[in-house]
């Protein structure tokens, strides 16, 4: 076959693949979070986060026997974080041993429909940081194994200040597609862009992912005075000590004893 000829072959094949129906997933995530951003000002002691959800399937979708599963996994802003361990030496508690673990994130909840091992195998749940296993592994920079006791008192010590959680259970469907989940944020919870993954199960298997950004950041005369520090670092250490030195002569003025 000559070139010339074989050039309109080519061009119909093209057209033929472009013209083939694309086949959609059978199930799709549509979510939804109560709202994107929280502010955080000087009276803030926590806050609830309210994620919802929706299954859609198509009209040929084949019937499963088992039911759905949701897992909304929420992740902060990647942060490092030093574990140590403290021995008593000579009636002093010093600090002798010391894991690093980097860029692991510093906020982390996550709300299941079931206990996370009835829903998924642990192949999945390493991929998808899914569990407390899964970000303990991935956090290890090399290849050497970290003794046991860093990572438990690593995860002890995030679950102690509200920062890492397990919630099975807190997913509810509200019909047979539809569902929700309440999250609770603590006082203490970090500020920045948190990534929410909402993953769709069935029989072990992933049907169906979708994700949403929760924004978590500081308002009014904080934030001012945090801007401003960064910006003007020379004049906010200049008013610092100013007013340092001010309240300390103005507590001597009222305190001082004739």
């Amino acid at each position: 076959m000559t070139a010339r000829r074989l050039v309109p072959v080519l061009l119909g094949l093209l057209l033929a693949v472009v013209a083939l129906p694309r086949t959609a997933p059978a199930e799709q995530l549509v979510t939804a979070i109560s709202t994107d951003l929280v502010s955080i000002s000087s009276n803030f002691n926590g806050s609830q986060i309210v994620f919802f959800g929706s299954i859609e399937r198509d009209s040929q979708s084949v019937s499963r026997p088992a039911q759905y599963e949701i897992a909304v996994a929420v992740f902060g802003p990647p942060t490092n974080v030093v574990a140590r361990r403290k021995v008593r030496t000579f009636g002093l508690w010093i600090n002798r041993e010391a894991e690093a673990f980097e860029e692991v994130p510093s906020f982390y909840a996550l709300l299941t429909t079931s206990p996370l091992g009835d829903i998924v195998g642990e192949p999945i749940r390493q991929r998808r940081g899914l569990g407390f296993r899964a970000i303990v592994d991935e956090s290890q920079a090399d290849d050497r194994i970290r003794p046991p006791r860093f990572e438990a008192a690593f995860l002890r010590l995030m679950q102690a200040q509200g920062r890492y959680s397990e919630v099975p259970g807190a997913v509810e469907f509200l019909s047979p597609t539809l569902f929700r989940a309440n999250l609770v944020l603590p006082p203490n919870v970090p500020l920045g862009t948190f990534d929410v993954r909402v993953f769709l199960f069935r029989d072990g298997v992933q049907l169906s992912q979708a994700s949403e950004q929760l924004t978590i950041a500081k308002v009014g005369f904080e934030q001012a005075m945090t801007t401003f520090s960064r910006e003007h670092g020379l004049l906010y250490g200049l008013a610092t000590v100013l007013m340092a030195t001010l309240t300390g002569w103005l507590a001597s003025v009222i305190f001082r004893r004739d």
